[in-house]
């Protein structure tokens, strides 16, 4: 009787706390509304049912702190989503708390079962041939290329191609060796009489080809690891259907193969874990997905090094120190040769220095907007920015027009006096500079919040870039590509279609993976996982709110996280 009581005590207080929203909520009209409520409050008793079933139904204690923790993020983010500021949790104080509280039971729920369901023994499978389920995934995209065809292109790579027809400088802003990559496919294309459009068609089947051979990869170390059937065709047909992987493979960018390295990185890392002796093809591997992370994004040394640092001292133990630090070596390498020589030499433009300024701009800028500048934070901010244009330039949700105010002249002198002023904008102002961040950032951390500052899935004629290399590059923008896009927004009013699409499911899972992995002495699926908290830690510091492609690591690497989960907790 009292678990009964329980059972429609919590019921009730997530069923309410789902009821209040600070804006109407956008949903398709598929049920009645009464049919949806109805619907929902049935779930709620399934699902708390379910955890009552279990043993020790309300343990452990670190799944509360992570569901307390999502449970303040979606709060907060529900009122920033709405209003772009924290006012409806103070101004509507009541209801703010119901939804608080109500969704803490319901996340610690959700992840109880997650969690429980991950340590029920299921049937293994023999091993795969990659070739087989690379081959499926790339059969599985093919319908989405059908409507893409040749392929999208960026705004970041028509950036690179004026670069590489002379019409722009030469610049580290986007990385020079992906530059290098969209000018070498522009010159096959020249090279075999298809122009632009065989091009980007080379470009971006090589690119699904790889992704597909990776993924492929992935999967079939899961099921040769023993890895539950369920998993293993569970993780298959997410790559398979989910849109985020054919859009992305079949589009021309950084972005994507940025995410192939993290994951292959990542791979690595897991193999090294799980070898016991030291084989030369690990070692070229582990310098290959080094190199290629720092390549390929200029922030990507930072995930290198941290991550087979943490590695190397794991190693030194076990006697294969040496994979990591050839990892290490490479990297240091390639980033040293990089920046020391090749970016001096040709009088390339580094990259521009408030790329990792995006936190600090912001929260100036924000305080700048509320006129809560003291005159000395004004005079010293005035030499690296325009302080009376803050208030007009500042997006909550995207820092780069806080950023292109920027003196690009400014003098050492005036840089050096940006940073304690910002420190004293800090401590006068540690609310506004703490809301300023996170509206900056809870996208990554709230499951379904989709922006709208810039496109989601880069689809058709995504780049407003595109007339500006008119007639040195023409390529064919696929009509079917307006209907897919057009399909894709219809799904998107879907509220389980934005939770599956957009990043916020999938820095939660990160940090849910990390906060398990943590449990007992074995560190190695931790070690497997770094790669992927670091790219979330890139995206909370990145320039934009909940951006899809910045995110694209953490959607590649999901599978991998829930099977380290599943094989931790295997060993325990």
């Amino acid at each position: 009787m009292k678990k009964c009581f329980a059972r429609a005590a919590l019921c009730a207080l997530t069923f309410g706390a789902l009821a209040v929203h600070a804006a109407p909520a956008v949903r398709t009209p598929v049920l009645p509304n009464g049919a949806v409520w109805a619907l929902a409050l049935f779930a709620l008793w399934i699902l708390y049912g379910a955890v009552f079933k279990l043993k020790k139904p309300f343990g452990p204690k670190r799944l509360w702190v992570l569901a307390a923790l999502f449970s303040g993020v979606m709060t907060l983010g529900e009122s920033f989503s709405a209003i772009g500021t924290a006012e409806w949790v103070t101004g509507q104080l009541p209801a703010a708390a119901l939804f608080f509280a109500g969704r803490v039971p319901l996340y610690f729920a959700l992840m109880r079962l997650f969690v429980h369901v991950l340590s029920l023994p299921g049937r293994t499978m023999k091993r795969l041939p990659v070739p087989m389920m690379s081959g499926a995934l790339l059969l599985c995209w093919l319908p989405w290329y059908v409507c893409l065809f040749p392929g999208t292109v960026s705004n970041d790579s028509v950036s690179q191609l004026k670069i590489i027809l002379g019409l722009s400088p030469w610049s580290n802003a986007n990385p020079i060796c992906q530059t290098g990559l969209v000018g070498l496919f522009r010159q096959i294309g020249i090279w075999l009489g298809g122009g632009a459009d065989l091009a980007v068609a080379l470009y971006c089947v090589l690119q699904a080809a790889l992704m597909a051979w990776l993924l492929g990869e992935l999967l079939c170390e899961m099921a040769k690891a023993s890895a539950p059937r369920a998993l293993v065709w569970g993780s298959f047909a997410f790559y398979a259907l989910c849109p985020i992987f054919p859009v992305f493979a079949f589009c021309v960018g950084k972005d994507t193969n940025f995410a192939m390295a993290v994951l292959f990185l990542a791979l690595e890392v897991w193999r090294t874990t799980r070898s016991g002796r030291i084989r030369p093809v690990r070692i070229v591997c582990m310098c290959i997905a080094s190199a290629a992370c720092v390549l390929l994004r200029n922030p990507g040394i930072y995930v290198v090094i941290l991550t087979l640092a943490f590695l190397l001292v794991w190693a030194i133990r076990r006697k294969v120190w040496v994979i990591p630090l050839s990892g290490l070596v490479c990297a240091s390498a390639v980033f040293a040769v990089l920046h020391l020589a090749v970016i001096p030499t040709l009088d390339i433009a580094p990259m521009p220095e408030t790329e990792e300024y995006s936190i600090p701009l912001q929260q100036i800028a924000r305080v700048a907007a509320a006129n809560a500048l003291t005159p000395e934070q004004t005079a010293a901010l005035e030499g690296v920015l325009p302080v009376d244009e803050l208030k007009a330039a500042y997006n909550g949700e995207l820092s780069d027009p806080v950023k292109d105010l920027w003196y690009a002249d400014a003098t050492e002198e005036q840089k050096a006096a940006f940073w304690p002023a910002w420190l004293s904008v800090l401590r006068s102002n540690p609310i506004t500079c703490v809301s300023a961040t996170f509206h900056n950032t809870y996208g990554y951390l709230y499951p379904g919040y989709v922006s709208t500052i810039k496109p989601t899935l880069i689809i058709g004629n995504h780049s407003s870039r595109t007339a500006s290399v008119a007639g040195y590059f023409d390529y064919t923008v696929n009509p079917l590509s307006t209907r897919l896009k057009t399909f894709t927004e219809v799904l998107n009013t879907n509220a389980l279609y934005r939770i599956v699409i957009s990043p916020g499911l999938y820095g939660w899972l990160t940090l849910l993976a990390a906060a398990w992995l943590l449990r007992g002495r074995d560190r190695r699926s931790l070690l497997c996982a770094v790669p992927a908290l670091f790219t979330l830690a890139g995206c909370m510091l990145s320039a934009v709110n909940g951006y899809f492609r910045y995110a694209m690591p953490l959607y590649l690497s999901a599978p991998m996280l829930i099977w380290l989960m599943q094989q931790h907790k295997a060993e325990q």
